[in-house]
């Protein structure tokens, strides 16, 4: 029993862990996983943001469409976050928090989502939308952009300057307001 606790005890003492040669080694193996593998990995993060902000707008657009329907008389909320019929009003009471809160709604990039609206021939009603999140880029109107209106579903690129019938956007709101 003796021979085997000295050789154990031998064993442990000429043990001495990895060479610095060895860490070395692995740290920069390591380092050309990380240079590799990182840039494609940021990729998705966008990608899911994007999907984020799509996601979001499509929520915003069913909650106005259905107001148009139930209550707004086939007329969409007006743009302002202070009276009954505004954008705010009818997406908090559906659990949207779209300004003047504590925690407003805001894209996946920190900025704040837009509501543009074009109103009718009389210039009395709302007949089209526009919900916008401005990017990545945080500048409006660019390639980046996602958007949704009351004929589109939500989409990245350049957003429409006016409605499908050609009625400019007059007024816009933001979510933060």
């Amino acid at each position: 029993m003796s021979k085997l606790v000295r050789k154990a005890r031998g064993f442990s003492r000429n043990q001495r862990g990895f060479t610095l040669v060895e860490l070395l080694v692995v740290v920069a193996i390591i380092a050309i996983l990380s240079a590799v593998l990182l840039p494609r990995l940021l990729g998705y993060t966008n990608q899911a943001r994007v999907s984020r902000a799509m996601s979001d707008l499509a929520s915003m657009r069913s909650v106005v469409e259905a107001y148009a329907a139930d209550e707004g008389q086939g007329y969409y909320p007006t743009a302002d976050n202070s009276s009954d019929g505004g954008i705010a009003k009818v997406l908090q009471a559906r659990g949207i928090v779209w300004a003047a809160q504590a925690n407003p709604v805001k894209d996946p990039w920190g900025s704040p989502y837009y509501y543009y609206v074009a109103p009718d021939a009389a210039g009395t009603s709302e007949q089209h939308y526009m919900i916008q999140s401005i990017g990545p880029d945080r500048k409006q109107n660019t390639a980046d952009d996602i958007y949704c209106t009351d004929t589109a579903s939500p989409a990245q690129g350049q957003p429409p300057a006016q409605s499908e019938d050609g009625t400019p956007w007059s007024l816009m709101v933001s979510s933060a307001q």
